[in-house]
């Protein structure tokens, strides 16, 4: 591991080829999943999420909401407080995107999120290590090529949300990186100014972590332990931190520091807890000596992980991992062997401060995770991207030790696992590059997993192959009989077979799960309607509002329920409000069209479409009823220029085509009108409307030449 001879090129090449190494392996491993699509949470946190896609959502309010886009004082919020990742996004979609999503892009900015850390991490382990001589590729470089290289970290990279993660990361090594240049000489204390200068940079970069991601807050006490590490005599630590009293300042006020940015991080929130769910973590919500067990078990599982990232899965919850109740249960050696392991390991590295530093690196970081403080899952590889630093740099310490004793046997040791864990990026980077094989891959590692087969099923209904939906809901209520949003999705399936005694079945049984279930309300209500039980369907609609205020999807149910009972205007009301709500609802703007075109209201037809494509500019379904309401007042020469655009724009679409040959049928030019309707016909020689359009048309001729 130590260079014996001089090096035959200049250093400076070496630090270049060092990080071309760092990047090209990071390439390696991350390229062929780039081109890939949102998936899993993405949906949530970045597609549906109005703080990303509305550019008329304010920099206040993206502040005031958690990563989902709800209000984080709300009761039901998870207090993901994330501002500044949400607004990496946002910048990606309305600054680089012009407005549109797109996942390559995306996907890509992590990737260069994670080289851009793989290339700080020498540097950084060198500061971490307090180490004043570097080999050309040492412990600095090996550790930061384990890192880079490492499968755990695929959920953070290729998952879009992931970014949260990355970004955290930047700062929390920039932020140690500006901290351990107070003691890169031990025998000098910094001057005052240098530690004020160093404590605010310090504690500026802790904030924007925790803006960006909520373990940030660890960096303060990373900072701490790394101090005492470096600064104390490990062999007599009392009496040496006593006499350091520019140390006892840091720490005093590094604990100053932590206490304010958990204190304003709380009260952004509210001073309120997350309601999370038991199913979430049942470890969380156990209690007693099941739950000290259990979430022991985990953390031999989250070291086992990064150990042999082989059992990697999106997710965790709904009993993937069973408590551990008994004494009998055989994962109880796991955590024997997990404590004992680490009480060894202390005990013999108790003088060694590398060792120590690499192991508190890989426990502070965790801490929010560990289970003190109670979270919404059970396992998340990507909370494990931080960690990962100190356990890439214990490896490579670990792996020093090996060569210098065992040259031939590391360096092929090292080859071989890094030749693994490459492979194993690639091909676990490659599921996260679409959501089947995401949630496929799944299947193998947590089988008694609800909410795989819950994921799988609701992909399937959007792909539309109801048998896997029916197949795999109904399995995942199998496996927990209690999971309300399976009984609900299955509910809507079998509404659309018109199966509505099922449909009810499961609805009002997610209800009885969930009482605030307000979309399993919304649905129930949609059920009663194509029943023409209509008072019962107003009922579902009400309880699921008074839920959800906020909720167009209800609303625009509702409306379409006044719709049916001839309350044209209460109809008019309530779709109105439900794009006021949400303007981009094109259901309702269509809705009000038809009843403004079945009344004969034209001009509120023009009126409409102005309001509507002010939000949806260029929508052809908007444009073509504006063209159409101008041809019926008569305006054919303003409808003709909106049809000419639409046919130009979608010279496959039929029914443009046809529109177009109605306008000019009516408007008397009939050479114009049989061209586009036989145009028609040659895209779809079955349409009947364009068949009688055309005979229609043929016939008038035949009249006025008679």
């Amino acid at each position: 591991m130590v260079a014996t001879s001089q090096p035959t090129l200049h250093p400076m090449v070496f630090q270049l080829l060092k990080y071309g190494i760092l990047a090209l392996l990071s390439f390696c491993c991350y390229y062929s999943s780039l081109e890939g699509t949102f998936v899993f949470d993405d949906s949530v946190a970045i597609v549906k999420n109005r703080d990303v896609t509305d550019a008329n959502i304010s920099l206040i309010q993206l502040f005031r909401h958690d990563f989902w886009g709800s209000n984080i004082t709300d009761k039901d919020s998870h207090k993901s407080y994330r501002p500044l990742t949400i607004w990496s996004f946002r910048q990606e979609v309305h600054l680089l995107g012009g407005g549109q999503l797109n996942a390559t892009r995306m996907k890509t900015t992590n990737w260069l999120l994670h080289t851009g850390i793989g290339l700080l991490l020498p540097s950084f382990f060198q500061a971490v290590g307090h180490r004043h001589r570097v080999e050309r590729f040492g412990i600095e470089f090996w550790a930061s090529v384990l890192f880079v290289i490492h499968p755990i970290h695929t959920e953070a990279v290729a998952g879009i949300v992931g970014r949260a993660e990355l970004l955290a990361t930047v700062w929390f090594v920039l932020a140690v990186l500006v901290y351990c240049s107070l003691f890169e000489d031990q025998k000098r204390v910094p001057a005052y100014t240098k530690q004020a200068i160093v404590l605010a940079a310090v504690f500026i970069l802790t904030g924007i972590a925790v803006l960006c991601k909520e373990t940030g807050v660890t960096i303060l006490a990373m900072c701490a332990i790394l101090d005492v590490l470096s600064n104390v005599d490990l062999r007599r630590p009392w009496s040496t931190l006593v006499n350091n009293k520019a140390l006892i300042a840091r720490l005093i006020t590094l604990f100053q520091m932590s206490c304010l940015v958990i204190y304003i991080r709380l009260w952004v929130q509210g001073f309120t807890r997350p309601q999370f769910r038991d199913k979430d973590n049942q470890v969380a919500a156990s209690h007693g000596m099941v739950k000290l067990l259990s979430q022991s078990y985990l953390y031999s599982l989250n070291l086992w992980l990064m150990l042999c990232p082989d059992w990697l899965s999106f997710d965790w919850a709904l009993e993937s991992i069973q408590l551990l109740k008994t004494g009998t249960d055989f994962r109880i050696l796991f955590v024997l062997l997990f404590y004992t392991f680490l009480g060894l390991f202390v005990y013999r590295r108790r003088f060694h401060a590398q060792f120590l530093k690499a192991l508190a690196l890989m426990v502070v970081p965790f801490f929010p995770a560990s289970g003190l403080i109670r979270v919404g899952f059970v396992i998340a590889e990507r909370i494990l991207y931080i960690p990962s630093l100190g356990f890439c740099y214990l490896i490579a310490l670990g792996y020093s030790r090996l060569f210098r004793k065992y040259r031939r046997i590391a360096i092929a040791g090292l080859l071989l696992l890094s030749t693994i864990f490459i492979l194993r990026t690639i091909q676990r980077a490659s599921h996260w590059s679409t959501e089947h094989q995401l949630f496929r891959s799944a299947l193998r590692v947590v089988p008694n997993n609800a909410k795989v087969y819950y994921n799988i099923a609701r992909l399937a209904t959007d792909q539309g192959d109801k048998q896997t939906a029916f197949e795999f809901y109904e399995h995942a209520i199998k496996l927990y009989p209690e999971y309300e949003a399976a009984h609900m999705n299955l509910g809507n399936l079998y509404r659309e077979e018109q199966n509505y005694r099922l449909a009810m079945e499961h609805l009002r049984r997610a209800i009885e799960l969930h009482e605030d279930f307000h979309t399993a309300w919304m649905n129930l209500g949609i059920v009663y309607a194509a029943l023409k039980n209509h008072q019962d369907a107003l009922t579902c609609y009400q309880r699921a509002l008074k839920k959800q205020p906020h909720y167009p999807n209800c609303v625009f149910n509702l409306g379409n329920l006044y719709h049916d009972t001839g309350n044209l205007s209460m109809a008019l009301a309530t779709w109105n409000e439900t794009i006021r709500q949400d303007p981009h609802h094109i259901k309702a703007w269509n809705n009000m069209i038809n009843v403004y075109d079945t009344t004969n209201q034209q001009r509120d037809i023009l009126a409409l479409t102005a309001r509507a494509l002010q939000y949806l500019p260029g929508n052809p379904t908007l444009l073509a009823a504006r063209a159409t309401a101008l041809a019926k007042m008569g305006q054919f020469s303003q409808a003709e220029q909106i049809y000419a655009s639409l046919v130009q724009a979608h010279p496959r679409v039929e029914k443009y085509l046809q529109n177009m040959g109605v306008l000019y049928h009516r408007w008397g030019k009939l050479d114009q009108a049989e061209r586009l309707y036989n145009e028609a016909l040659k895209l779809n020689p079955t349409s009947e409307m364009a068949k009688t359009n055309l005979a229609k048309l043929r016939s008038s001729r035949h009249k006025r030449s008679n």
